[in-house]
């Protein structure tokens, strides 16, 4: 399999793709040893190899040769497209002679030649994941495992796909990179950034942390088409389906792409990927293609109040950066948050051992350990599965008697069938344990008698039901009992719809301001369901236009 993904990443440009890449380019000529691009450069062109050799170096690890592109390679990967600096070194392997493309062309090349575009996206896939398996690449990571705010740091970088390295300073390499950087545990976690001359960040905020991992948090001055707050399933598709349609878009998410889907180790529910993908994969592909048409990702950032104005003046969407973004029309689509575990000590173990997702990040802290997951939905039992896996024993807490009530069959039966995974029915977690770094203990009490019980664990993974993300939408946004957003007809017949038109499908009583996805009253907690919303939000727009054309 390794070999096919090897093939997929590095294959041979044919004679005619390599002619259009020379008409859409210049010829540019190198000497043996001259660097092309060097890991931290930023805005990287597009280089395919006319005659001689370029080889790809990775810095992080002390300069190894990770690839070698002869006459019909090319060199790049996905940060081509996501316009993140580099994170490897390039350089001519005797004479030689490329064909570059300038970063700002790149996207044009890829629209105009759909075939040629397809070859280089997938390539471009498949080689950071050969590259972020090898182990040690981009940002260097340091601290212990279970401070919050070294899992922080860690759990943000991943879900911008930014190539990290981690360095439990519990392991004896962890010690030593800390002390040759001349820092202590008081300063974790410690950022060591990618480039020439790397920054080296104490403690950083995730705006200090964006700017070490080239991420943007600012966007252009200009009117967008389309504002998507979230970029979850929903709004990820909205701003696939907005961009490719020429329809200016700019996404806007707090954390990272991925929503509470990206928090899931496997997603097999999920039409056409009959094996499953994880929600790091979805969120990846999802964010490359909409890169692909031309939208515009900022994290992290959050939307502190939106200004409606009047009806031919754009939306006004205040950031905490102090950014004003104005858009045409706002989509809402930042989902649902898993409730907090409510038993008495959990707040002060969060990240320290308490996760509310199950990803490589977080099984990487527990590995061969004792870990307990509380739910019973499909959501806990993929993390179980998942768990088991890297952990001795996965306790599996269902506050009901029947752990198939809230999860699908097939799931049942594969954590019914696994020898790891032990299943607890009228379980409730009373209290959390530990030694006031990270958590070694669960009380556990029976749902029934309220009788109590010690379970030894070093990791708790909560998936207990959901609330709306809602809060930030201003008081005129109408919503159910439950704190959902009402959409068209339902925000028509709460009575806060100001204007005589009907609302549009996903129009909430704000006009102009649409909702999709988990947020969204009456929506299927699906992934499928919130691909589908966010492609009728773009249908909303474009009626939207058509209202703003004829005014």
């Amino acid at each position: 399999m390794e070999v096919v993904s090897e093939q997929i990443a590095f294959p041979t440009l044919s004679v005619r793709e390599m002619e259009l890449i020379r008409r859409a380019g210049e010829r540019r000529e190198y000497a043996d040893g001259e660097v092309v691009y060097e890991a931290g450069d930023p805005d990287l062109d597009f280089y395919a190899v006319e005659s001689g050799r370029l080889e790809v170096l990775n810095p992080t690890d002390g300069g190894a040769s990770v690839a070698f592109h002869d006459v019909g390679g090319f060199a790049g990967d996905i940060d081509l497209l996501t316009r993140r600096p580099a994170i490897v070194t390039v350089v001519a392997r005797g004479p030689t002679v490329l064909l570059k493309v300038r970063g700002s062309d790149f996207r044009t090349l890829l629209g105009t030649v759909p075939k040629l575009g397809e070859k280089l996206v997938v390539a471009f896939t498949h080689r950071r994941g050969l590259l972020e398996r090898a182990g040690v690449i981009g940002l260097k990571v340091i601290g212990p495992g279970h401070q919050p705010d070294t899992m922080l740091a860690r759990e943000f970088l991943y879900k911008n796909f930014v190539p990290a390295t981690w360095y439990d300073t519990d392991a004896d390499d962890g010690k030593a990179l800390l002390a040759e950087l001349g820092k202590s545990e008081d300063d974790t976690p410690v950022i060591v950034c990618s480039g020439r001359h790397p920054d080296v960040l104490t403690r950083p905020s995730l705006p200090a942390l964006a700017r070490c991992a080239g991420l943007r948090r600012q966007c252009p001055d200009e009117v967008f088409g389309l504002a998507v707050v979230g970029a979850g399933p929903a709004g990820m598709t909205a701003a696939v389906y907005a961009a490719s349609e020429a329809i200016s878009t700019v996404v806007l998410d707090t954390i990272g792409p991925g929503g509470q889907a990206g928090g899931s180790s496997l997603i097999e529910n999920f039409i056409g990927f009959p094996s499953g993908l994880s929600g790091a994969e979805l969120a990846t592909r999802g964010v490359l293609q909409m890169m692909k048409f031309g939208a515009v990702l900022v994290t992290p950032v959050t939307v502190d109040r939106i200004d409606a104005g009047d009806d031919d003046e754009p939306l006004a969407l205040h950031t905490s950066a102090g950014d004003v973004i104005r858009a045409r029309a706002v989509l809402a689509a930042t989902g649902v948050r898993w409730r907090r575990l409510e038993a008495k000590n959990a707040r002060r173990y969060e990240r320290a051992g308490i996760f509310y997702a199950a990803t490589s990040v977080e099984s990487r802290v527990c590995t061969g350990e004792e870990v307990a997951v509380v739910g019973g939905g499909n959501s806990a039992g993929q993390a179980a599965m998942f768990l088991s896996e890297c952990s001795r024993r996965v306790h599996l807490l269902v506050r009901g008697p029947d752990v198939s009530k809230g999860m699908s069959d097939y799931l049942v039966d594969r954590v019914r069938a696994n020898p790891k995974i032990v299943v607890h029915h009228d379980t409730e977690v009373a209290e959390v344990y530990g030694d006031g770094e990270r958590i070694t203990g669960i009380a556990l009490a029976d749902a029934n008698t309220a009788a109590r019980a010690d379970l030894k664990a070093t990791a708790l993974f909560v998936f207990i039901g959901a609330a709306p993300h809602a809060d930030w939408l201003p008081p005129e946004v109408a919503r159910n009992d439950k704190g959902y957003v009402l959409t068209g007809p339902d925000a028509r017949r709460a009575g806060r719809w100001p204007l005589d038109r009907d609302p549009f499908a996903l129009e909430t009583s704000v006009p102009r301001v649409l909702a999709a996805g988990d947020l969204r009253a009456g929506s299927t907690k699906r992934v499928g369901f919130a691909v589908g919303d966010g492609s009728l939000a773009v249908t909303c727009v474009h009626q939207l236009q058509g209202l703003q054309r004829r005014a």
